[in-house]
């Protein structure tokens, strides 16, 4: 099998076109209620291409980049948008924080990759910091365009520094791992001692 056309790789191009095509119906078309369905069938497609891939040993590197891509355009999509509603500085001002620590962490990866052959897999906190950041940007945007709600700014505010603060203790516990694995790769090897000696 072609390990570039896999199932799950396929769902994840899916995902990054859904979440173009959201942002093009919001912006040009102005069809707010059906780009966040859109949104909300390109987060659940998410945990499907995951699970396939590890049910199905379909797991491959081009996945393991593809993947953490598409999550950061939806993210970058919805979380664009809730800035845009909110129209506060403050929420503006923790999205770029986290924006940053994901842009930052991108270049890590891909320093990692380039110089040093380490690939960086995503942990389970990092799992756990995804899936609240799409549960939490997604209802507050089904909430404002689907059901007609008002969301106080305060809340999201409040709901946008919880998964700062994930983020970045995230991104802690990755340099924190990464540093681990450089010690064990760089740590001198005890010598073999033969059998019968």
């Amino acid at each position: 099998m072609n390990r570039r056309f896999t199932v799950p790789n396929v769902v994840t191009a899916m995902r990054i076109a859904m979440a173009c095509a959201a942002l093009w119906l919001a912006v040009q078309v102005g069809a707010e209620r059906t780009a966040v369905l859109v949104c909300v069938v390109a987060a659940i497609l998410d945990g499907f291409d995951g699970w396939y891939a590890r049910s199905f040993d379909q797991c491959s590197r081009v996945g393991e980049h593809m993947d953490p891509l598409a999550d950061k355009i939806l993210m970058g999509v919805v979380y664009g948008w809730v800035g845009i509603d909110a129209a506060s500085t403050v929420v503006w001002t923790i999205i770029g924080l986290i924006a940053a620590r994901d842009v930052a962490m991108t270049l890590f990866r891909a320093y990692s990759l380039r110089r040093h052959g380490r690939y960086i897999p995503a942990s389970g906190l990092g799992r756990r910091k995804m899936l609240i950041q799409s549960v939490a940007g997604l209802s507050i945007l089904s909430a404002t365009h689907l059901v007609g709600l008002e969301v106080p700014r305060l809340l999201v505010g409040l709901t946008l520094t919880v998964i700062l603060v994930l983020s970045y203790a995230s991104a802690a516990a990755y340099l924190a791992d990464w540093k681990r694995a450089a010690r064990h790769d760089t740590a001198p090897r005890a010598p073999r001692v033969a059998a019968n000696s």
